[in-house]
């Protein structure tokens, strides 16, 4: 039987790598995630913050000295005041509380959005490794179980031990089962 505990060594070690490989592509697309959600906040801070002053124009060195030093346009008039006899409404706590609950602040997060799902031809059914064993030889899925019996007698341990693999993850006859397990056994001693 050590060619059937080799065997399944294999598969277990192929399952523990394709696990934990599904795994740090997860942690890793976590990591992307916030990262893009971390810039989309900084984005949305920049925005509300106040516009970036005006660019400086570059004067040729042709322009006179009056025309650089020429004053700036006079600030626009003030409002003005109300008179003395209108008084000025005072705002009520309730009223001053409407604005501030409209206005969500800018460091609440927000639940991430589904924009789209998407895979790659093959992988529909969900990530990670799938194992695939073969049939030991042509046509062994059509065989009865006394067929089958009757070749393991020509095969070797090797062929024994996938054959029963594959029958175990296919029909799983209790007979061929025992049959194979009795010739591993007589291989091995």
């Amino acid at each position: 039987m050590p060619a059937l505990d080799s065997l399944t060594r294999v598969a277990e070690i192929s399952l523990t790598v394709a696990q934990r490989a599904g795994s740090l592509a997860l942690s890793t697309a976590r990591q992307l995630a916030g990262m893009a959600l971390d810039r989309r906040a900084e984005g949305r801070a920049r925005s509300t913050t106040a516009p970036p002053p005006p660019p400086v124009r570059d004067e040729p060195a042709s322009a006179s000295p009056a025309s650089r030093q020429a004053p700036p346009p006079p600030a626009p008039p003030a409002p003005a005041a109300p008179p003395a006899d209108e008084a000025a409404p005072v705002p009520t706590p309730a009223a001053a509380a409407e604005p501030a609950a409209e206005q969500a602040p800018d460091h609440v997060d927000r639940e991430a959005v589904l924009v789209a799902e998407s895979a790659d031809s093959g992988a529909e059914g969900g990530a990670g490794a799938q194992i695939r064993i073969a049939e030991p030889w042509n046509g062994y899925g059509k065989l009865t179980a006394k067929e089958v019996n009757d070749r393991l007698a020509t095969e070797s341990p090797e062929a024994l031990a996938v054959a029963r693999l594959y029958e175990t993850l296919h029909r799983n006859r209790v007979t061929v089962l025992r049959e194979i397990d009795r010739r591993l056994a007589a291989a091995g001693s």
